[in-house]
Order: C-alpha cells, then sequence, then structure tokens
C-alpha cells in the first residue's frame, strides 16, 4: 500500500492504501452526470457545473467513470537487493447512492507484485492484492466537506487462507477551504497493516498561480508546475512536471517454502520526480522516477527482519 495524496491521494500500489482525492483538484472520480447530462463518455457541460460545483470536467455519464493502470519497478540490485514489479489494475464507477450530488464510487481493483530477492528471505515468488474500495463523498457547507472510504480485500500470496489475509484498510479527510487558493486537510488513514496501523492525514493545499500547486500534506506532500509546451497550452490538455514524497510497503499473509504459514510486511520511502499528462475526455499519462530508502522487511514469525538496500524506482501509468 502506497499513500499517494494527488489527483488520487492514498492509492494502492506496492501496497497502497485507499485513495484520497486532491484538494487542488476538487475530488475527482467523485461525481456522477447531472440530470442534464446525456450519453456515455461526454464532457460535463456548463450547465453541470452550476448544478455541483464538485463535478470534475472529466466525470463521464452513466455509472463507468474510470479505468485506470499502474505498473512500478523496483531494481533488485546485488544480490542483497529487494527488487519489486508491480502491474495493478483498476476500474471507477459511481452510483447515485445517496444521491447525485453525493455518489458512492465503487473502484474494485487487481494487483500482483512480483517479488525478487534478497538472499535468503524465503520470500513468494509474487503477492497480489483484490480488492473493492467503496468511497464517499459529501460537502457540508461550501467550505468544509469529508471524503470517507473503506477498501475490504484479500492481500496474500493466495496460497494461505487464513483470517491474515483479509484486511480492510479505510480512510477519512476532511478539507477546510480557508480562501479559493488555500485549503487545510486533515484525517487519518487506517492502514491495517502489521507495521503502521494508523497514519495521520494533514497539511495544507495551497494553489498561489493557476500554473503551481502546493500540496504540502502528509504523508505524500507535492509540488507541481503546470509547462506550458507544444501540445499542452490550453485547458483540454495539461503537462504537469512535479516532485513528491510518498510512505511505501504493505501487508501481505504468505506460505513459506517449508510450509509455514507467515505474514509478510515490507516497508520504505520514496522521494519521486513526475511528469503526468492530463488530458480531458482522452487518455492521462504519467512517468515517475524515484529512490527508495528505508526500506525494512519483517515477518510476524521469529525470523529476523531484513533491510533491503536503497534502489531506485520507475513508474508509469494510464487513466482513461
Amino acid at each position: 500500500m502506497v499513500l499517494l495524496l494527488d489527483a488520487a491521494w492514498l492509492e494502492a500500489q506496492v501496497a497502497r492504501l485507499p485513495a484520497v482525492d486532491s484538494p487542488s483538484e476538487p475530488y475527482q472520480q467523485s461525481e456522477v452526470s447531472s440530470e442534464q447530462a446525456a450519453g456515455s463518455g461526454q464532457r460535463a457541460d456548463h450547465q453541470s457545473s452550476i448544478i455541483n460545483p464538485d463535478r470534475p470536467p472529466d466525470a463521464r455519464d452513466g455509472a463507468f467513470q474510470k479505468v485506470i493502470f499502474d505498473s512500478t519497478w523496483l531494481d533488485s540490485g546485488d544480490a542483497g537487493g529487494f527488487g519489486i514489479t508491480q502491474l495493478e489494475l483498476k476500474s471507477v464507477f459511481g452510483l447515485p447512492i445517496p444521491s447525485r450530488r453525493s455518489p458512492l464510487l465503487v473502484t474494485p481493483g487487481f494487483a500482483v507484485h512480483y517479488l525478487e530477492g534478497p538472499a535468503g528471505a524465503d520470500l513468494p515468488p509474487q503477492v497480489y492484492e483484490a480488492t473493492v474500495q467503496y468511497r464517499w463523498w459529501k460537502r457540508f457547507t461550501p467550505q468544509f466537506g469529508i471524503d470517507f472510504s473503506v477498501t475490504p480485500g484479500v492481500f496474500s500470496d493466495f496460497q494461505q487462507g487464513t483470517d491474515e489475509a483479509f484486511r480492510t484498510p479505510a480512510h477519512i479527510a476532511g478539507q477546510f477551504e480557508w480562501t479559493p487558493a488555500a485549503k487545510f486537510i486533515f484525517g487519518a488513514a487506517y492502514l491495517d497493516r502489521d507495521d503502521v496501523n494508523v497514519l495521520p492525514i494533514g497539511g495544507l493545499v495551497w494553489t498561489p498561480r493557476e500554473d503551481l500547486k502546493l500540496e504540502l500534506v502528509s504523508p505524500r506532500p507535492r509540488i507541481a508546475h503546470r509547462v506550458f509546451w507544444r501540445g499542452a497550452s490550453t485547458d483540454e490538455v495539461q503537462d504537469w512536471v512535479y516532485v513528491a514524497g510518498e510512505f511505501g510497503g504493505g501487508t501481505w499473509a504468505i506460505r513459506r517454502a517449508a510450509g509455514a504459514d507467515d505474514v509478510l510486511t515490507y516497508r520504505d520511502f520514496r522521494l519521486l520526480l513526475g511528469l503526468e499528462r492530463k488530458a480531458l475526455g482522452n487518455l492521462d499519462a504519467r512517468l515517475e522516477v524515484g529512490y527508495v530508502f528505508s526500506r525494512e522487511i519483517q515477518y510476524a514469525s521469529s525470523i529476523p527482519d531484513i533491510r533491503p538496500s536503497d534502489t531506485v524506482m520507475l513508474r508509469a501509468g494510464l487513466t482513461y
């Protein structure tokens, strides 16, 4: 579970957490179309935006909202290193429950993490995550709203079938709009991990200019600057360069080579440099390169902890 606080905060990645959308782009993927909209896949019109100011410009009419694919690679390095290749696919559906202004988002997802090394660690070749996130956003006043989600799922190598494989990460986060350019975020994420069970969410999102976003929010701070180069100079197509920090890791139920059941927990921290293209009504893409440090592998059994060496990572993602 990797904590992400951007256009899809706290998403699920080399063990990811539930997603909390970026207040700098209020609650993307969080609105089903208004009654005035018609036809699947169309962009929200001006009348829809007036009816619901929280409706993102890329919201689709109908239940289907988005499909998201992410691929992440952590280099294994030398014999003492620990490499991970992660593939994840998710789909986002919006249901008018309890209403179109405050819809329920349902996001089924599946991820596989291929593990490489370290030597003598007795790790399975891969671990999996099969989840369904239920998420709800409600604006109580023009300045204040709450985002809540729960993500039950199976986190295991599919060989160990005890109740340790079933986990229910969740989060609740509030947003207070101090000014149109400054928003305060506060809340907590329940990770349901063996190393860190609860993690605070908090900080300031400040947009001093339309081309600069300062998301000074734990656990994923990010500073993004829009670049106006050829092909990305309109509101429909935007390119952003950013630096960010992440807290990564997760917990999985596994079966060791000798047949004993155990629980594996992995943790790391990441510094990222990324490029993201947002294309309204078309394919969004992002590419990130990062440095991964303070890595640790823990077992629920008496096996000693392992601290792999620092490494580099690459991540690519597509959203439609």
